[in-house]
């Protein structure tokens, strides 16, 4: 099994959902879910849960993004109906949600390997 040497771990590989100690192997079986170990250098991902810190970030973030969108809009063009605004930015925050999700996830994982967190 792997480790990280020196707490070198790639956040930009664990960004696009590669293993962060190799950059090769793939981070994620599903959508949201951690793949038990990397297939290529054997990292073994079950110490790293992640629970519900990336999912903080992602409420403040698309909250920020949907609310400040709304704003604007609602006084730059006076002429949108509210029914408009309920169809637009509740779907923006839902995107940038699920978008966000796994990258702030995976970069979690990559922090918590970084600083050798264990069970």
């Amino acid at each position: 099994m792997a480790d990280p040497e020196g707490g070198k771990v790639s956040f930009a590989a664990a960004a696009l959902g590669k293993c962060p100690v190799c950059t090769q192997g793939k981070l994620y079986k599903s959508y949201l879910k951690v793949e038990d170990s990397c297939a290529v250098c054997g990292q073994n991902f079950k110490a790293a849960d992640t629970g519900d810190g990336p999912v903080v970030f992602v409420i403040l973030i698309a909250g920020f993004l949907a609310c400040a969108g709304l704003l604007t809009t609602f006084f730059l063009y006076p002429g949108w109906s509210i029914t408009t605004h309920l169809l637009i930015w509740p779907a923006v925050a839902v995107v940038t949600s699920l978008v966000l999700m796994p990258v702030l996830k995976s970069l979690m994982i990559a922090s918590q390997l970084r600083n050798k967190v264990r069970d």
